[in-house]
């Protein structure tokens, strides 16, 4: 009996380990979109690779010290993102996403808000899984969007 006991309680380490280790990649995404909305810097600093590029709904691109800089001094306030219908691919250590969701948000210049095609490249930098882009393309509604295959405003 007692060896039962045993062989549940290293099947159930063992499946919390590896769903451990499958939530550890998506907590990335989550961190960022979390971070981003709350405008906690401390972490974006930490989540963002050296050479992070941020691609915005309008089309304005921004290092990480510029991207940063807009969210503390709240040039960019962000309500609202939301990934969904996530698609992913990897080559090597590096991520590749890309998903529909919504983005809500003031910002100056003001951006395009609404229905969005989001992609993201998450990749190891030495041991630790950080965003190296974001880019953000608004799309309109469709029949095809709900498998990702949305029109480009």
């Amino acid at each position: 009996m007692k060896f039962i006991q045993l062989a549940s309680l290293f099947l159930a380490l063992a499946l919390c380990l590896a769903g451990g280790v499958a939530h550890a990649k998506a907590d990335t995404v989550a961190l960022y979109t979390e971070a981003v909305m709350t405008g906690d810097i401390p972490v974006l600093e930490k989540l963002l690779a050296p050479n992070y590029w941020h691609v915005s709904s309008n089309g304005h691109i921004q290092d990480k010290e510029n991207f940063i800089a807009g969210i503390k001094s709240k040039k960019l306030v962000v309500d609202r993102l939301t990934l969904t219908n996530v698609r992913e691919t990897q080559v090597g250590n590096t991520r590749l996403l890309t998903a529909n969701g919504h983005f809500k948000g003031t910002a100056t210049p003001a951006l395009p808000q609404g229905l969005m095609r989001f992609s993201m490249v998450l990749a190891n930098n030495n041991g630790v899984e950080q965003v190296a882009l974001f880019q953000a393309t608004p799309v309109e509604p469709s029949d095809d969007c709900q498998d990702g295959n949305c029109k480009i405003r």
